[in-house]
């Protein structure tokens, strides 16, 4: 009788016949959802073929993969939310004097103008005076002049 497959504790790295090294597999890698389907399919390949793995346990990774799936979908929402919600905080800031922390240390004040948004790097900025600033910098919002 074969000893049952031991749970899986690690992130799992395949290795190639007559590799010097292991690659280092970062955190990422063991929980996206490729990751999980190539450790099922290890499983299934490697299973002794007199013990095959059995539909319980077959069906639980299955339902653990739904998880997975739908934990990674609701993260996406949520990053999504949380950008909308950023944009719409920001974009209420034109037409109002800030106070903002300059990079020497000291403050300036001027109106918003306009909301920039730079895709590529995911970030937004403000432009107060003619002057791109970040809008954590902001120390103080009044209504403007």
């Amino acid at each position: 009788m074969a000893d049952a497959i031991p749970s899986v504790t690690g992130p799992f790295t395949p290795q190639k016949p007559g590799a010097g090294q292991a690659t280092r597999t970062t955190a990422a890698d063991l929980f996206s959802s490729e990751g999980f389907l190539q450790l099922l399919g290890a499983q299934m390949k490697n299973q002794n073929p007199l013990e095959p793995m059995k539909d319980t346990e077959f069906i639980g990774q299955m339902a653990q993969f739904s998880q997975l799936e739908q934990v990674t979908q609701m993260n996406a929402s949520m990053e999504a939310m949380q950008t909308t919600n950023q944009l719409a905080q920001r974009a209420a800031l034109i037409g109002r004097q800030v106070t903002y922390l300059k990079a020497d240390g000291t403050t300036s004040t001027g109106t918003v103008e306009q909301l920039l948004i730079n895709s590529e790097k995911k970030q937004m900025t403000l432009s107060v005076g003619g002057v791109e600033i970040d809008p954590t910098t902001i120390v103080r919002v009044e209504a403007a002049p």
